[in-house]
Order: structure tokens, then C-alpha cells, then sequence
């Protein structure tokens, strides 16, 4: 059993996923709060190039590692390693809400591809995305790679929806009595 189900996308083709209880409902807010998803965000060829070319998009990551005392490394040099050996964008919820066969929405496309080893339903998520009117994403490039964009939840319904239209319903009526900053 997946953590996660993909719940759908925005505007700005940010992707929303719901952390899952063992029996496969949706875990809500122990607080009685409004429930966060974890969200992923597209990043365009431009950004994932600056973001693993070019030193000065990682200085301020480097800044507090020397403030702190845990760097002594010259900002290049560290920037060589933290490319070369960590990866520079959190994968883990990129991969649960995107190529994970244990999340039930991945599933219903089956997993990868023998050419690419890319899950069908990033690509199929991608199409979506570049075809929406609905959405800013235009062309190809603006969905090269993802990145982690946080813990929230959205302002308003999905643009695209992916989840079962009970479960969206479910969660949106949660978000009304919950997040009064949600537009739907």
C-alpha cells in the first residue's frame, strides 16, 4: 500500500498527493485541522539546468551550512559534491506521486516504460498538463524535471483531477469545514 494517491493538479501544474492511512483512507489531520498534501511542482529545462550548472543556485543552502559550521568547503567545490552525490530536488515525493505502482493512480497506468524506465503516468500526467487550457504549462519544456514544493493544501478544487470523484469530494468538503482560505 502506497503513502500517497495523487489527487490532481492546479493552475500552475503543481501536483497534489494525500498521505494514506494502512487501509487506504486518506490520513486527515490529527488536530482537526485542515489536511496538508504533499505537493510537487514542474521545473522548466532553464531552472533544472541553473539549478545543477550553476553554483550560485545553491549559495544560500552553502551560507548556512558555513554559518553553522558544518562546511568548509569552498562554494564551488561543495557545489561539485552536492550535485554529484545527493540529489539536488527531494525524489521521494516525486517518486510516490508519480512513478510508485503502490499509489493507486500510478497503477491504473501500470509502471514504466522499456524504453525510458519513465512511469506511464508521468507522461500521461505531462500530456495532461501541456493540453489543459486551464493550466500555465505551454510547452515541453516547462515540465522537464519535478521538485518538492511543500506541505499545503490547495486554495481551490483541481484544475486536473486524478483521484476517485468520491475521494475529491471528500476532501474538498473536509477543506470547507477546515482551511477557510479554500475557494470552492
Amino acid at each position: 500500500m502506497s503513502r500517497y494517491i495523487t489527487l490532481g493538479a492546479d493552475e500552475n501544474g503543481e501536483v497534489y498527493g494525500l498521505e494514506l492511512n494502512e487501509d487506504g483512507s486518506w490520513r486527515r489531520n490529527s488536530l482537526g485541522g485542515s489536511t496538508s498534501c504533499v505537493v510537487i511542482r514542474p521545473m522548466t529545462k532553464e531552472t533544472y539546468e541553473y539549478m545543477t550548472e550553476d553554483p550560485e543556485s545553491a549559495k544560500e543552502i552553502w551560507q548556512s551550512f558555513v554559518a553553522n559550521g558544518w562546511m568548509e568547503l569552498g562554494l564551488e567545490e561543495w557545489f561539485k559534491e552536492y550535485v554529484a552525490n545527493d540529489d539536488p530536488f527531494d525524489a521521494s515525493f516525486v517518486f510516490e506521486l508519480l512513478d510508485d505502482e503502490c499509489n493507486p493512480m500510478v497503477a491504473l497506468f501500470g509502471m514504466s516504460d522499456a524504453n525510458d524506465g519513465t512511469s506511464r503516468f508521468r507522461k500521461h500526467l505531462k500530456e495532461v498538463l501541456l493540453e489543459s487550457p486551464d493550466t500555465s504549462i505551454e510547452r515541453e519544456d516547462d515540465v522537464y524535471d519535478w521538485e518538492c514544493s511543500g506541505w499545503f493544501p490547495p486554495k481551490r478544487p483541481f484544475v486536473i483531477e486524478f483521484a476517485p470523484v468520491k475521494l475529491l469530494e471528500e476532501y474538498y468538503a473536509h477543506l470547507r469545514k477546515t482551511y477557510k482560505e479554500f475557494e470552492g
